[in-house]
């Protein structure tokens, strides 16, 4: 069985991918995992220098000191042969600095010995099925060559690196948009249809928003341009920013997920950051791996988080539904906020949502031009006045959010007659609260999940998740933990001991999925 493959790719030189590969094998071969770091970056195999092993060099043998004329540089050295002056690397793996960790050169910058020409990604992702290993981790450097983005398209973990410059994030969209193009005519399998999206790519210069080049497909191959929507929504784009040192810097990744979900109708996934630590220098200088030198630095911590999710995220456990369920292009979608925001939520979105989309922010560059950033700003600007003004938020969210024909019959449904109230349920300081605990009292007090939603602003959907325990479809813990107080003030419950518990059993299972809930 070949190895999984973890593909790490660099939006320029110089995001580390080199320090992040070879930590990330490190950290998996101290968890007891079998890992190749596979060194495939075509613009200089490096990666031996981060797990501190040292490269391959000729011997060196001191000329004796020469008398008279008739000494020559023959007479002053050692006989040599090829093999002894030949530093080329080899094709067999090198141990690394921790057990069940092997270096592996790609021989991707320069030739194996006893080859005249460089490997090709082709040619190494056939030889990585030969090796007896559980993880392969490749480098393939900041390299954005066609076959580089399709071997990491085709890895089964893949991750993106950038950082907090502007040619470095440019260099990340970029990397989007490559991403795209290679799923999209992988995605296509209509002859005719690959034909026309090929004559698409080739007018547009291969590499365009995938926004625009959907719509444009859509007005001639109605069906083809539907393909590409469905490949914006499932493109699969984890990264993370490296050398992060602001707090701006921090909030960068969320940053540019919204960006570019913005622009180019795609959903990134933001893996976390790594802090700048002078810890990473020094181990560099002192040829020492980081996770061994140092690993109790923030760097080393941030790496090791990264990984976590990275395996989490393939594993589904991130992957949930969006919390925010409303339509596209809505002036709540714009704010990224609920139907039932409150007006401090709103203004909240409407400050974060400027600062995204402001002119001097790192995430503009390479993203909007100047007309199309003053427009963002006035879409926005638009939302914040609509959905701040009760005259014209009711009338616009009726407009957009129709009620359903079966709301009614369901809230009729729910509306019980007072005297045929089913008993309360017995309740102690040590209850443990579920979701079928919580209907059982709301259900004891006649109370419909549409009039706590009226009093609490939270959408009778989560309510509804809350009650059946679906917690894959509820948002993150502090989302959860909010909707749950409020629910227990409602229900005149003791709102800690609700949240409390609850939560616990929340975490358990988006932890284990597995889990009895």
């Amino acid at each position: 069985m070949p190895p999984i493959t973890i593909a790490i790719l660099g939006a320029k030189g110089g995001v580390g991918t080199s320090l992040f590969s070879a930590n990330l094998a490190i950290y998996l071969a101290t968890i007891g995992k079998r890992v190749l770091a596979v060194d495939a970056d075509p613009s200089g195999a490096d990666l031996h220098a981060m797990l501190g092993i040292g490269p391959r060099v000729a011997p060196y043998a001191a000329p004796t000191p020469a008398f008279g004329a008739e000494g020559s540089l023959a007479s002053l050295v050692t006989p040599l042969d090829h093999e002894s002056v030949n530093t080329l690397p080899s094709r067999e793996p090198v141990d690394g600095p921790v057990p069940n960790l092997q270096l592996v050169d790609g021989g991707l910058s320069e030739p194996h010995r006893g080859s005249a020409r460089r490997s090709s990604l082709r040619e190494l992702q056939s030889r990585l099925g030969k090796y007896d290993a559980d993880f392969a981790v490749v480098d393939l450097g900041s390299a954005a060559t066609d076959s580089a983005i399709r071997f990491w398209c085709g890895a089964n973990h893949r991750l993106a690196l950038t950082m907090p410059e502007p040619n470095a994030v440019s260099g990340l969209y970029r990397l989007v948009r490559k991403a795209f193009a290679a799923m999209a005519l992988d995605h296509v399998s209509d002859e005719r249809q690959q034909s026309a999206l090929h004559a698409a790519f080739a007018k547009a210069g291969q590499t365009p928003a995938p926004s625009d080049i959907a719509a444009l497909v859509q007005r001639e191959w109605p069906e083809l341009g539907h393909a590409l929507q469905d490949c914006m929504s499932t493109l699969q784009f984890p990264f993370i920013v490296n050398q992060a040192r602001l707090r701006a810097d921090l909030e960068l990744g969320d940053q540019i997920t919204v960006a570019v979900r913005r622009r180019y109708g795609v959903p990134l996934k933001y893996l976390g950051y790594v802090e700048h630590d002078d810890a990473v220098r020094t181990c560099s200088r002192k040829r020492r791996p980081l996770l061994l030198e140092s690993p109790g630095s923030r760097a080393s911590r941030n790496i090791e988080k990264i990984a976590r999710r990275l395996f989490a995220s393939q594993d589904g456990r991130r992957d949930r539904a969006p919390w925010r369920e409303v339509p596209p292009s809505s002036h709540h979608d714009v704010l990224e906020v609920e139907r039932g925001a409150t007006d401090e939520e709103i203004r909240r979105a409407y400050k974060r949502m400027c600062g995204v989309f402001d002119p001097e922010n790192l995430v503009t560059f390479g993203l909007f031009d100047e007309e199309g950033l003053d427009a963002a700003r006035t879409r926005i600007d638009e939302a914040y006045d609509v959905l701040l003004d009760p005259a014209r938020r009711r009338p616009y969210e009726i407009s957009v959010f129709p009620e359903a024909p079966e709301t009614n019959a369901e809230t009729d449904q729910e509306q019980v007659p007072s005297g045929e109230l089913p008993p309360a349920p017995s309740i102690t300081p040590d209850t443990e609260f579920s979701g079928a605990l919580l209907r059982a009292v709301r259900e004891s007090q006649g109370t419909t999940l549409h009039q706590i939603s009226e009093r609490t602003k939270v959408g009778i959907n989560y309510l509804r998740c809350l009650e059946e325990d679906e917690f894959e479809k509820l948002p993150a813990a502090v989302y959860v933990r909010g909707f749950v107080t409020e629910f227990a003030k409602c229900l005149r419950l003791d709102p800690e001991q609700v949240s409390q518990s609850y939560l616990r059993r929340y975490k358990t299972r988006m932890e284990d999925p597995g889990a009895s809930a």
